[in-house]
């Protein structure tokens, strides 16, 4: 009797656990169709904490300076995006000449089917922390740096994603 509860028990919070995960999904979507994008950027941020950690490298032309690349981090939230209903598509710009600063950014664009048609958004991920605290405009260092993604601001950006492209295609 005590062994067939505890089955029980744990296969409704094996249940209860997916259902979670799966919601997202569908919260994703209805947040999408509603116009309520302050849910769509949490969900959005959500996903990128999931995926922050990039990954360290050591180039072989200088084997004791390490270099942290954020390629993977990136197709998983455009594939993540792309399988999502209510998504028309999505790009992020990975053939932008940047400046070569620390900590970079990088902005994701997409582009979603709502319920008053087709409105496109961009994200902006900041690659990496320095540390530094903002406190009246001293800014002491206090924290060592991360090598994560920060989600920063979403904003509107119509024609981001034929832009981005039309540059890869260049390359």
């Amino acid at each position: 009797m005590e062994k067939s509860y505890k089955v029980i028990l744990f296969l409704t919070l094996l249940l209860t656990a997916k259902s979670v995960c799966y919601q997202s999904d569908t919260d994703f979507c209805k947040a999408v169709n509603h116009l309520k994008f302050s849910k769509v950027e949490r969900i959005i941020k959500r996903q990128i904490k999931k995926k922050e950690n990039g990954f360290v490298y050591y180039p072989e032309t200088n084997g004791w300076v390490s270099r942290t690349s954020y390629y993977s981090n990136y197709a998983f939230l455009i594939e993540w995006l792309k399988k999502q209903d209510c998504v028309d598509d999505a790009f992020w710009d990975k053939c932008q000449v940047k400046e070569a600063i620390y900590p970079g950014h990088s902005t994701i664009g997409v582009r979603f089917n709502t319920s008053k048609g087709i409105i496109q958004k961009c994200f902006v991920v900041q690659e990496g922390t320095t540390g530094q605290v903002n406190i009246g405009g001293w800014r002491p260092h206090i924290y060592k740096y991360k090598h994560i993604l920060v989600y920063k601001k979403m904003y509107d950006c119509d024609g981001f994603i034929e832009q981005q492209k039309h540059l890869c295609e260049r390359k």
